[in-house]
């Protein structure tokens, strides 16, 4: 059966017991606490948690997912991923164990012309919690398996939490007996190799306070059984179709093998399928075992990985998720260098990638441009730095075993990681296969103050209350009405208060609170408009609203400080938006989708918007893109948005069905989250975008655009600031005085000022090489008394002495020549700077650096007398020191040095 086939297969025949199907979110999540989408389940949280209502009782989807704690296993072993797709059907306090357990039977052992997947129901096995006698029994009532094949397992295997307080729940697990050539015979308890688990049925029935260990139920952490109980599935579709595909592993089935040979045939090696029996067998396989296939498998997994993570607008960083997609294209690029081919990879991966999932994946397809260009370039930068930090970490580790140690210097790898952007994982990846660890805890410890000196911590009260607040907050509330589409001002009554990050009955003026309502026209942060501002007034206090947000799904969450009186839950409020604020904003907002647009006609559907910032009259707009854009280009994007502003379209907001959106064209922007009814933002025909922002009328109201600056913000990642409306007219202004003021100092008219600059500039750069040329013969009109004044040492001569007002230049040229004219012998000359720091330089002849005498041996005993140390190879070197005031003795230092070893 292909993958393509069991994709559908599930959709439909959850589709046909009434769920309500659901596309894939992001694989960036909304759950701040999360990098990635881990789990099928992470779109459904705030549901589970009780945070938000669900749009369905019953739903099923193919989520995409990925984790990276096992990433250096894959490739080793028969099962680990970084990418898979999740099956998952869900229940929102509707059906429970019962149904879950039939239905997931019924899928798994239909034939496949009859719907199903067509297991043989007498090699499945089913697992349960230790003591759920009634998920036993559910088994037996509603499948055909036997007792004989239903084994009870502990909590590591079979229980589920959050891991935190929250829901929690026994597992059932459905598992496929591969057959005896697979391992012994026993079941999943004896052999999870020949017994492979393909289907998790996850219980939520109890509540835990999160103090303890909820796996140990019965436990005093168990503090009771949830009102409503949920069901949570997931079953992996690689690991299915492996199955059904009858094929040894997920790398050999039809969504991996087209990666794999595309790999074979980038480095020419061949690949046999074949696993040595230490990585079959082992949790933490040894890279000493790796093989070719390892490799060829690295690339085929990280080739997935990194097109899904940048179709869902991932970009390469330092930091994150982005560093998580750096890391994979790095491991797979460097596997690459394993295999012997020094060829670019990561185009023609992604192009298979594309190629092999791009009609069950869409956005695969509609960013295909982005994912290649961006990988492409990744894979160009490391390609430039993978020669030198193999280079510095080779000698590191050298050095290490040399002394007869096995760890790694820390601040070493820290070099690598900060200065030559090596990855750590990579560095202790390499360093493992050479016998050296490195100390992850000393390592994050270089990292954590090179953090500290970048910035200083920040605290925001965002972060003040705790998701348990706010879920007592939401209940008080429920969903928060926004009502702000179409008015500043509305009335409303305050549901609670949040002070000191728990609820309040009352807070007092000069105190910061959050305000929960049931209803707002605030607007809270999201899509890149910065939330709202404003009051809030009750009858007996005032709150000033200086931020807007949205902790939760449905509810809106208003931060502020109470300025006069006090406030008091329960109290009716009048609440009025930043009427000025707004309407900038709108212009902002506005003026983003018809750059969007724009930008993309003029550089190309690559440039799709990948974060922006929009507040009063300022906004900035991330997008990838690989080259800066000149001022030509600027001024020219300039011209068309300023174009489509002033032809005025009505800009055309409605709500539609998300499916029927994506279908006439619109654009969503990556990484949001979008309902099944979203809002439709239309300029003419040239933009349509999902966007729950607020806009302008027409775009006319937008009345100026213009850019402050565009440049890199990252690797591939440029930004461009701007401003509109009045705050535009006022920056232009600005710019008109600054020339005009200029002119008036020129005494030229405004439009000549530029070259009348430019030829000023030349002037003075004509001057200053003037001056150079004389300062520099200046210092070498001394050479012949220095020649003079030379000490005689056999046949060599040593020339030293202080030269005032010498550059690095002059001093170097004049010590050349110095060199030049005494044939065998040493130069030694130093200066006094203009800042108090000294500067010396030696230059030997040949003959002394071919006897082993080196420049910077020379110079550094006279270094040492100003406070500083020698640099430099052979016969030249320079020196350096902050106390300038003996740079005479310095130099006879460094003098008597070179006379001892003429000597």
């Amino acid at each position: 059966m292909q993958t393509s086939q069991i994709r559908s297969s599930f959709l439909e025949f959850f589709q046909s017991q009434d769920h309500r199907l659901l596309p894939s979110a992001s694989l960036i999540p909304q759950d701040p606490t999360l990098l990635l989408t881990v789990a099928g389940m992470v779109p459904f949280k705030p549901y589970f948690l009780g945070e938000a209502d669900p749009p369905a009782k019953r739903i099923a989807t193919v989520q995409k997912v990925a984790r990276t704690v096992d990433i250096d296993n894959v490739g080793r072993t028969t099962r680990h991923l970084t990418f898979f797709e999740m099956l998952g059907n869900f229940s929102f306090g509707d059906y429970f164990k019962r149904e879950a357990i039939r239905w997931a039977w019924q899928l798994s052992t239909t034939p496949a012309d009859e719907g199903g997947w067509g297991f043989d129901p007498d090699r499945l096995w089913a697992t349960v919690y230790t003591d759920d006698d009634e998920a036993e029994q559910l088994w037996l009532d509603e499948t055909d398996i036997p007792a004989s094949r239903i084994q009870r397992r502990d909590a590591n295997d079979n229980y589920w939490s959050t891991g935190g307080s929250g829901p929690c729940g026994p597992c059932s697990e459905i598992f496929y007996d591969r057959g005896p050539e697979h391992g012994p015979d026993g079941g999943p308890i004896v052999d999870e190799s020949r017994f492979l688990e393909f289907w998790n049925l996850v219980f939520m029935q109890f509540e835990t306070a999160g103090n303890g260990d909820p796996k140990l139920k019965g436990s005093d952490d168990i503090v009771g059984t949830l009102p409503a109980q949920n069901v949570d599935t997931g079953s992996g579709l690689e690991r299915v179709a492996m199955l059904l595909q009858d094929v040894p592993t997920v790398f050999d089935t039809d969504v991996f093998r087209p990666m794999i040979d595309r790999a074979v045939d980038l480095s020419g090696v061949a690949y046999t399928g074949t696993f040595s029996a230490a990585h079959v067998a082992d949790e933490d396989p040894d890279p000493a075992d790796d093989t070719t296939d390892t490799w060829l498998r690295v690339i085929g997994e990280h080739a997935r990985s990194t097109a899904f993570l940048i179709s869902d607008g991932v970009l390469p960083s330092n930091e994150g998720r982005g560093y998580i997609l750096r890391r994979l294209i790095r491991r797979a690029v460097l596997s690459a260098r394993k295999l012997g081919t020094d060829q670019r990879i990561m185009t023609p991966m992604m192009e298979s990638v594309i190629e092999t999932l791009g009609d069950a994946w869409g956005d695969l397809k509609t960013q295909g441009n982005l994912i290649t260009k961006v990988a492409q370039a990744e894979e160009d930068a490391f390609s430039r730095t993978l020669s030198t930090g193999l280079v510095m970490l080779d000698e590191a580790v050298q050095a290490t075993t040399a002394g007869g140690g096995t760890a790694l210097d820390p601040e070493a790898a820290f070099t690598l990681h900060d200065t030559y952007g090596f990855p750590v994982d990579l560095t202790v990846e390499i360093a493992r296969e050479k016998g050296v660890t490195l100390d992850r805890d000393a390592f994050a410890e270089h990292m954590e103050a090179q953090r500290q000196r970048a910035r200083a911590a920040t605290k925001s009260d965002r972060q003040a209350a705790s998701t348990d607040v706010y879920k007592e907050a939401f209940q008080a509330a429920g969903t928060t009405t926004f009502t702000g589409y179409s008015r500043e001002r509305d009335e409303s009554s305050v549901a609670a208060l949040i002070h000191d990050g728990a609820i309040a009955e009352r807070v007092q003026e000069g105190q910061n609170v959050q305000v929960v309502l049931p209803r707002t026209p605030f607007y809270a942060e999201g899509g890149g408009q910065l939330g709202d501002h404003g009051t809030i007034a009750t009858p007996t206090g005032r709150i000033q609203v200086t931020d807007t947000t949205a902790p939760a799904d449905g509810l809106i969450v208003h931060h502020g400080t109470v300025v006069a009186g006090e406030v008091a839950s329960g109290t009716d409020a009048e609440l009025v938006v930043d009427h000025a604020r707004r309407a900038s904003i709108r212009r902002g907002h506005t003026a983003t989708h018809i750059l969007h647009a724009t930008l993309k006609e003029m550089v190309g559907d690559h440039a799709a918007q990948a974060g922006s910032a929009i507040d009063a009259g300022h906004f900035r707009f991330d997008f990838p893109h690989f080259e800066s854009i000149s001022r030509d280009q600027l001024g020219e994007l300039e011209g068309l948005v300023n174009d489509r502003i002033a032809d005025n379209p009505e800009v055309v907001t409605r709500e539609m069905d998300q499916q029927a959106a994506r279908e006439a064209g619109a654009t969503a922007l990556f990484g949001e989250k979008y309902g099944d009814t979203v809002r439709v933002v239309t300029i003419e025909d040239y933009s349509m975008e999902l966007c729950g922002g607020t806009h302008v009328g027409s775009t006319g109201e937008v009345g100026l655009f213009t850019v402050l600056s565009e440049g890199s913000i990252a690797n591939n990642v440029r930004r461009i600031e701007a401003v509109t409306g009045p705050e535009a007219f006022g920056h232009l202004a600005k710019e008109r005085l600054i020339a005009e003021q200029v002119a008036q100092i020129l005494k030229v008219p405004t439009a000549e000022a530029p070259a009348r600059v430019e030829e000023l500039l030349g002037r003075v750069r004509d001057i200053e090489k003037q001056l150079a040329r004389a300062r520099q013969d200046a210092v070498l009109a001394q050479a012949d008394v220095l020649a003079e004044s030379a000490r005689v040492i056999g046949d060599a001569k040593v020339v030293a002495g202080v030269v005032d007002g010498a550059d690095h230049d002059a001093l170097r040229a004049l010590a050349l020549d110095l060199r030049n004219r005494i044939g065998r012998g040493a130069v030694i000359l130093g200066t006094a700077k203009a800042d108090g720091k000294a500067q010396m330089l030696a230059a030997l002849s040949a003959d002394l650096v071919e006897a082993g005498t080196n420049a910077a041996d020379v110079l550094r005993p006279g270094a040492t007398v100003v406070g500083g140390g020698a640099g430099g190879k052979g016969d030249v070197a320079q020196a350096g020191g902050k106390d300038g005031g003996k740079i005479a003795e310095a130099v006879r230092v460094a003098a008597d040095e070179a006379a001892a070893r003429l000597a």
